[in-house]
């Protein structure tokens, strides 16, 4: 737009490039009173969808004295009228005149130049949205749908190529980049992605978030780059989130991302303070992936605000796993990558076929497939909804028995995310063997293998979650502090042995059978020892003692209470009671 482009409505006019409006004297000739030493027109009207609310915002171009054209900017609604973003955007040098009515009269010229501006629509969401009765997938890059992500997760869009022998037949299973206890789990979660908004109407929506886990060198933040490149052209500087972040920022970026894989980048506490941020930030994103549900907040007038959760997937890559507890423990799946693990030669073809756009543009197969299979003609979201929830009913039975005849008792939770995992293969096993890149034998071989290797991997996590019970963590602490000599043992039955031991240290006593514990003294070094290793402990004393007899660790005394009274040398105290093979079975068990 060039500058005589402009309507200067009725009192508004231009002089020497700059904004005013003429003023007329009683019986005198009118005159040009300057507002400003430029022009603004608002150049687009944007209708913002969130996916939760809707905003407006503004594009205001402008010229500046000499007629030159300025940098177009986008205000947001509620910045318009103060006009804090000319000095903002433009600079110092774009200046408004005096006076109490010059704010209000370049408002007013503002938006009388919005009649002739363009209204678009756009989209601060990717995922399935309903739009004029159709089911779209939206993604940056969209030429029928505008689409905008902030910050590092513009990287997001797929490469719109319809040709299924340069795409589909191109892309072989990439086994071959890092053992398949790692790859498998990460392609299914990858095509899981597009299926949890049906997964949440279905309530089964994914509920985990998969940590890669592996030392520095092991390649971990390169293979989730790899990766979440069907959703996008990513690479290990140009992840979506990383741990430097905030978990306020992780978690809102995480609602705009819907429908689709993201990567949370670099667990890699380096001092005290940054473990202790970071186990927080961990815990907040664990919980809000765990629930998926929103923290219910109120706005300065008191008002209830729109609720921001996950609605896609994500990886998260780490040195080694956070110190979250059983609760944030149980909300993960661990796979651990070696430091050879990765194939080079392999993970460089696949890498090219990144900067080719060949995996973004099999997702985009994969959501057209879907669309056109699933989402298309009367009821048939209602229909795929019902069908995916006696899907999931179907794999929660099967799994089962697999697990049972590996004698393996799977919890629920576990349970829940292995179903999801297998449904995510499963779509991608059906989108695959209707493309004719696989035959149904193939399918049936690609699903039992995938079964095996995740009930190989849910043992190890669910032995994993168990170690970080309070109560386990407990017993492998205070054992080797027994073990180590750092903590007094003394023998039941001859109390002359208690005044050869420093009093502090001693914390309990001992016969061939059982330990029996102060549980004071006992909590106390056992939290003193995880502080000093700067792990935390926060189960109280009370709630410790309670969880060991609900958990039939501690005997307890039959009416309900955790400790027992026990005669020690000629005095009777109220001990904690623990059988030693009790101890030894936990800890055995757990390595």
């Amino acid at each position: 737009m060039e500058l005589n482009d402009l309507v200067f409505p009725a009192p508004y006019s231009v002089k020497d490039g700059c904004l005013g409006y003429m003023k007329s004297e009683k019986g005198g000739e009118p005159y040009f009173v300057k507002l400003c030493n430029f022009v603004p027109f608002i150049s687009s009207q944007l209708i913002v969808d969130d996916g939760a609310e809707t905003k407006v915002r503004v594009e205001i171009g402008g010229f500046d004295f000499r007629g030159r054209a300025l940098q177009t900017i986008t205000v947001p609604d509620e910045k318009f009228n103060s006009l804090d973003w000319v000095r903002n955007n433009w600079g110092y040098e774009f200046n408004l005149e005096t006076g109490q009515t010059v704010k209000d009269r370049i408002r007013y010229f503002l938006q009388s130049t919005a009649e002739h501006a363009e209204k678009k629509k756009v989209y601060a969401a990717t995922g399935w949205k309903r739009i004029d009765g159709q089911w779209e997938f939206l993604m940056p890059g969209d030429e029928q749908h505008t689409v905008c992500l902030e910050g590092r997760c513009g990287v997001y869009g797929f490469t719109r190529n319809t040709e299924l022998d340069a795409v589909i037949k191109s892309l072989s299973l990439p086994y071959a980049v890092a053992p398949k206890k790692v790859m498998l789990p990460l392609v299914a979660f990858a095509f899981l992605s597009p299926l949890n908004s049906f997964l949440k109407k279905a309530q089964y929506e994914p509920k985990t978030i998969l940590m890669l886990c592996g030392k520095t060198g092991s390649k971990k933040s390169t293979l989730a780059a790899l990766v979440c490149s069907f959703f996008g052209r990513f690479s290990t500087t140009e992840l979506p989130l990383s741990f430097r972040d905030t978990a306020n920022s992780i978690i809102r970026q995480s609602f705009a991302l819907k429908d689709v894989l993201t990567v949370i980048d670099d667990y890699h506490p380096s001092t005290g303070k940054d473990a202790a941020q970071m186990n927080a930030s961990a815990q907040t994103i664990f919980r809000a992936y765990g629930n998926r549900v929103g923290r219910g907040r109120l706005n300065a007038n008191s008002e209830p605000m729109t609720d921001r959760y996950p609605q896609g997937n994500a990886i998260i890559t780490a040195e080694f796993l956070p110190d979250v507890g059983e609760s944030g423990t149980a909300r993960f799946i661990t796979l651990e990558l070696g430091r050879d693990d990765v194939n080079n030669a392999e993970l460089s073809y696949y890498q090219q076929l990144v900067a080719d756009g060949i995996l973004s543009a099999c997702m985009y197969q994969y959501t057209e497939w879907l669309k056109e299979k699933y989402l298309t003609g009367e009821k048939a979201e209602e229909k795929f909804i019902t069908a995916l929830a006696s899907l999931c009913k179907e794999l929660r039975s099967l799994l089962t028995e697999k697990a049972k005849e590996k004698r393996l008792d799977l919890r629920d939770r576990l349970l829940d995310d292995l179903v999801c995992l297998h449904l995510g293969y499963e779509f991608f096993c059906d989108f695959l063997l209707d493309k004719q890149c696989i035959l149904p034998e193939g399918k049936t071989g690609m699903l039992d293998e995938f079964d095996a290797v995740m009930l190989f991997i849910a043992a190890e996590q669910q032995s994993r979650t168990e170690q970080e019970q309070p109560t386990h963590k407990f017993l492998r602490k205070l054992k080797s502090l027994i073990d180590s000599g750092a903590v007094g043992i003394a023998k039941k039955e001859i109390s002359e042995d208690y005044p050869t031991l420093d009093p502090p240290r001693l914390i309990g006593y001992e016969d061939d059978i059982y330990y029996y514990f102060d549980k004071t003294l006992a909590h106390r070094a056992v939290k003193k020892l995880c502080d000093d290793q700067g792990e935390g402990f926060a189960v109280s004393e009370n709630g410790l003692a309670k969880a060991l007899l609900s958990e039939g660790i501690a005997e307890g005394d039959g009416a309900g209470n955790p400790t027992k009274i026990v005669r020690i040398g000629k005095k009777n105290r109220r001990l904690l009671v623990i059988a030693k093979a009790k101890i030894d079975e936990i800890i055995s068990y757990e390595n």
